[in-house]
């Protein structure tokens, strides 16, 4: 009941002003009727749906903001990481010292652009959550970009040790990751209220949401190429004794002639397994192209296992046999 209320709240508003009434994610042109009751447009009819542009610049405005302070976020987080070195590159304290440089003046950089674009917002008075919530982000983002700046400030910077831009850094990564979302947010209110979901699809809040979507997704890994075996994938062809085969599977059983072969397969090595019928075992790694293994015993069937080809999505053996 509470959000048909303030659902309906918003509506009036725009109603009020001549604006637009939310209709299913679209906004629809309300005709203002004059005082003898007459609409003032010259045909009587509504406009038919579109985007109120008003509403769609503050909610382009605000997604921008939005999407160009959670990407600073990120790569705060990602700056941290290398300063400590925890993103897999040497941690020397000149390299590090050159990060921090070149994150100090990016981050100093990216606030103000953000703060710039908060500034041009032109919210809807009639609407005072669209005010609160610019006003709100612009406050915080300009509750820290003064001392980044001064932290960032490239002629000081020139006469700083690295270790002393490593500090600086690492207080600002501090800074960025202590903004705070307004409450309720954006997101929050376009949960709760119709206008506000309407205008959370404006067309440009959905590119922004689609692109961040796809940066955040990881590629998919390329499947590894099928590496060729002249009988594919039949283990059953080895049953006479000579085989080329290809094993894709971690465990694989082959039968050859009288002995049995247990293999196992990683992404980078062949485990070869024999068990004796009267106790004892031999046990083959084959981790290299060309690598042999031989099985059975003097008098009986002589097995070799040659390693052909391995990747991350399957291995070829080359299988003999002799009596």
């Amino acid at each position: 009941m509470f959000k048909r209320a303030v659902g309906r709240k918003r509506e009036m508003a725009l109603v009020g002003a001549g604006l637009v009434v939310a209709v299913g994610g679209v906004f629809v042109m309300a005709d203002k009727e004059t005082g003898d009751g007459e609409s003032d447009g010259s045909s009587g009819k509504s406009s038919g749906p579109y985007f109120n542009p008003q509403l769609r610049d503050w909610a382009d405005g605000m997604c921008e903001s939005g999407a160009s302070l959670r990407a600073l976020r990120v790569d705060s987080l990602k700056q941290a990481d290398r300063l400590r070195g925890k993103a897999g590159e040497p941690a020397s304290e000149q390299a590090s010292g050159s990060v921090a440089s070149s994150y100090l003046l990016s981050a100093s950089k990216a606030l103000d652009s953000i703060s710039r674009d908060l500034g041009a917002v032109d919210s809807l008075t009639r609407i005072p959550d669209t005010e609160r919530l610019r006003a709100a982000y612009a406050r915080e983002i300009d509750r820290v970009r003064p001392e980044v700046r001064e932290l960032s400030d490239a002629e000081g910077l020139a006469r700083l040790s690295a270790r002393e831009r490593i500090g600086r850094a690492e207080r600002v990564t501090s800074l960025v990751a202590a903004i705070k979302e307004p409450s309720p947010s954006f997101d929050e209110l376009a949960q709760t209220d119709q206008l506000f979901e309407s205008a959370s699809n404006s067309p440009g809040c959905v590119a922004i949401r689609a692109a961040e979507r796809e940066r955040s997704e990881p590629t998919p890994k390329p499947m590894p190429p099928f590496l060729p075996a002249a009988d594919g994938t039949s283990v059953a062809a080895c049953a006479d004794g000579a085989c080329e085969v290809r094993v894709t599977k971690p465990a694989t059983s082959i039968k050859v002639r009288d002995l049995t072969l247990e293999v196992d397969r990683n992404d980078t090595e062949i485990t070869v397994r024999h068990s004796y019928p009267s106790g004892g075992a031999v046990r083959v790694n084959l981790s290299g192209e060309g690598a042999r293994g031989t099985f059975g015993r003097g008098g009986g069937t002589i097995v070799t296992v040659e390693l052909k080809g391995i990747n991350e999505g399957n291995a070829v053996l080359g299988i003999t046999s002799s009596s």
